[in-house]
């Protein structure tokens, strides 16, 4: 008689996990039927482990229905309740339960998980990218996507394996004009209904690591604004930034909003009085104006030829349309930076209405920002944390970091031909700037805390502020320093050919996110990168 083939039971939860105490995890249950289904008994029949009482189910026989395009796939919902009750489940205790198909010789699923209190500074959202344009109508050319990560944590800043989360936008119907794709970066996730939200269910990895990617599907503007939750479990973290998806291309006169009104800046070039690092914009007033509306502004390099319009790196949002908006109301402000000093840009805006109301493109003024805005780091902000330690393009190994109050030259930042990293794809000029983290040194960042680097340079030819990265401090040891070390590399173009004397150039780092930010101490030096060989900073690579 010959064996028959085994059905296959699948569950949207791997076999092993971490579950969070007091979290609902909505399973879905799959079939894979190789051999005929007796509709009469068609049932996924869930038990807990013996004596289990730390874990109840919505339902724990549950019929379940063929896929309506398929004639063996077969599905049901439950939904995984993990008990908060203090008296029957704590840190650590197991849970366990079996789920079978009625009526079918799949093997059964048997789930053997831990219980754990999550660290809810973990669940917020690091985006690679925070605009993208719209899909472009040539074909040939790639969809450009985000790539959203974080690292779940417990409380003792362990990772979560497995551990499921779910993931929303505050418009809902704005993530179905994605395609999301998994950590493989091709295999798509689908939207589900969970109870009265519609998002992704999306697991970490073994080692608490969540990865997926998003690409915009649609012509209009929008803004992701995504949220991390643990269902049932305390409130949801929204991500590090919104996912500015834009149409950038400028309509004609009739369907555009006037230009934006810059002070100062009317029929002269920009000029910053009293070094003040921002100048101040005025919106005029638009139709459907709401708090909650986005005012994302772009430039377009006139110096260069067929130049793209540009994000600028800076948004504002709208919270009271009547006294913000409107005719000699200069009331937004935005850095100088976003010019380089004596190039002319056009400059405009473009606003994204809440609740899928569209969006609106402004006319565009041309500006000439000629200097005077200076940056600094803020001095008078409580620090916790010690400074980054800086090196030099030769690398963090092996290498002694630069002291503060030294002047950063050209050799600083300049290919050397004994430079040769282990691995290829390290660069070989600019800057490595090391912020070393701890579990147990309260001066030291948080074991997989998010934090973001600022560079600020003060000198005769370049005044900014830039924002470097924003990276997770690791939870194991860096193999090559010996210590819990989260490494950022500045491009040798940020920072060759700054002249006219020693400028100044200081770095900070911000741990945290949104209100519930500390800072890192400043480290401060000189800056003179004047190239005296062009030929050698056109060839050295990267």
């Amino acid at each position: 008689m010959p064996t028959l083939i085994k059905d296959i039971l699948t569950v949207n939860i791997a076999k092993k996990a971490d579950l969070i105490i007091g979290q609902i995890v909505p399973l879905t249950i799959t079939l894979t039927a190789k051999n005929a289904i007796n509709p009469t008994n068609a049932s996924f029949i869930i038990t807990p482990g013996a004596g289990a009482k730390n874990i109840s189910f919505s339902s724990e026989n549950i019929k379940f229905t063929r896929l309506p395009d398929s004639t063996s796939v077969y599905t049901a919902s439950t939904k995984l309740i993990v008990s908060s009750d203090p008296n029957v489940i704590k840190e650590r205790d197991p849970i366990k339960f079996t789920i079978e198909a009625n009526g079918s010789n799949a093997d059964k699923f048997d789930f053997e998980g831990t219980a754990k209190t999550i660290n809810p500074d973990t669940l917020s959202l690091m985006l690679s990218d925070m605009f993208l344009d719209t899909p472009n109508n040539d074909p040939k050319k790639p969809v450009k996507g985000a790539t959203v990560t974080t690292l779940l944590l417990d409380k003792e800043n362990n990772p979560l394996s497995n551990t499921p989360i779910i993931i929303r936008s505050k418009i809902p119907e704005n993530l179905s004009y994605c395609k999301i794709l998994d950590s493989d970066n091709k295999t798509e996730i689908l939207l589900q209904k969970i109870g009265d939200y519609t998002g992704l269910s999306i697991n970490s990895d073994k080692d608490g690591n969540i990865k997926f990617y998003i690409y915009p599907q649609k012509s209009d503007s929008m803004v992701l604004e995504l949220e991390s939750w643990i269902v049932n479990v305390g409130k949801s973290e929204p991500a590090a930034s919104p996912l500015f998806i834009v149409n950038t291309e400028i309509p004609d006169f009739m369907h555009s909003v006037p230009e934006p009104n810059i002070l100062g800046a009317f029929a002269r070039p920009l000029v910053s009085e009293g070094g003040e690092p921002d100048f101040q914009v005025g919106v005029y007033d638009y139709p459907n104006a709401k708090k909650g509306d986005y005012i994302l502004f772009f430039t377009q390099d006139l110096s260069i030829q067929n130049s793209a319009i540009k994000y600028s790196g800076h948004y504002v949002i709208v919270n009271d349309p009547k006294t913000e908006l409107g005719l000699g109301k200069y009331f937004y402000s935005v850095p100088c930076n976003i010019f380089e000093a004596g190039v002319s840009y056009n400059f405009s805006y473009i606003i994204i209405q809440g609740q899928g109301a569209g969006s609106l493109t402004s006319l565009q003024t041309t500006v000439t920002y000629m200097g005077g805005a200076t940056y600094s780091p803020d001095t008078t902000i409580k620090r916790h944390y010690d400074p980054c330690n800086v090196y030099n393009s030769l690398g963090v190994i092996n290498n002694p970091p630069i002291p503060q109050g030294i002047t950063l030259g050209y050799d600083s930042i300049k290919k050397y031909l004994s430079n040769h990293p282990q691995d290829p794809n390290t660069p070989v000029t600019g800057l490595f700037i090391e912020i070393v983290g701890d579990t147990n040194v309260k001066t030291s960042a948080p074991l997989g805390s998010k934090v973001t680097l600022n560079m600020y340079i003060q000198a005769a030819n370049c005044n900014t502020k830039k924002p470097v990265g924003q990276k997770i401090m690791p939870i194991t040891k860096n193999q090559d320093t010996g210590r819990y070390s989260l490494i950022f590399h500045i491009a040798k173009e940020d920072l060759v050919n700054i002249t006219g004397g020693a400028g100044r150039i200081w770095f900070d780092y911000e741990v945290g996110h949104g209100s519930d930010i500390r800072y890192g101490k400043i480290w401060a030096g000189r800056i003179d990168t004047r190239s005296e060989d062009l030929t050698d900073d056109e060839n050295d690579g990267n």
